[in-house]
């Protein structure tokens, strides 16, 4: 017998946006930045397409294979953070590129793309979050609203 087909709402509950938004700054300001250090790897290793994801030396040693574990789960990590931001829109690949790969600061980003600061806070650096979020696939970054709080 076939099970019940799983409806839109229960496939993709209702999201906390603000609580998503800084979930993912979090995780691009903080873990990505770890796990670069961690894969070996430079920023400038990453915006360069031939980064494969395969570590360049085996460490030896003791805990020689943890270590690997490690460097290649931070590898996995930073790959699918650039897919991430690759399947983004363009103008939001821009703005993830500037302040995640590049170091720019907030002003810097909106003032360098052409937006006011409005423009930039209000709508353009929410929407690349949350689609970052949508693109990333290693782990899911969205905080999901509470059912009882919803109705649900």
């Amino acid at each position: 017998m076939m099970g019940k087909a799983a409806t839109f709402e229960e496939l993709f509950p209702p999201i906390d946006e603000k609580r998503t938004i800084k979930n993912v700054q979090h995780f691009l300001s903080r873990t990505l930045p770890q796990m670069i250090r961690v894969s070996g790897h430079s920023v400038a290793d990453l915006r360069s397409p031939s980064m494969d994801g395969m570590p360049k030396s085996a460490p030896a040693g003791n805990g020689a294979e943890e270590r690997i574990t490690r460097r290649l789960y931070a590898e996995q990590i930073v790959k699918q953070s650039i897919i991430a931001m690759n399947h983004c829109d363009h103008n939001c690949q821009e703005i993830l590129d500037q302040l995640y790969l590049q170091g720019y600061s907030d002003t810097m980003c909106y003032v360098g793309i052409g937006y006011s600061k409005s423009q930039y806070f209000d709508h353009w650096k929410p929407v690349a979050l949350l689609q970052f979020a949508e693109s990333y696939m290693l782990d899911d970054l969205f905080i999901y609203q509470n059912r009882t709080q919803t109705g649900l």
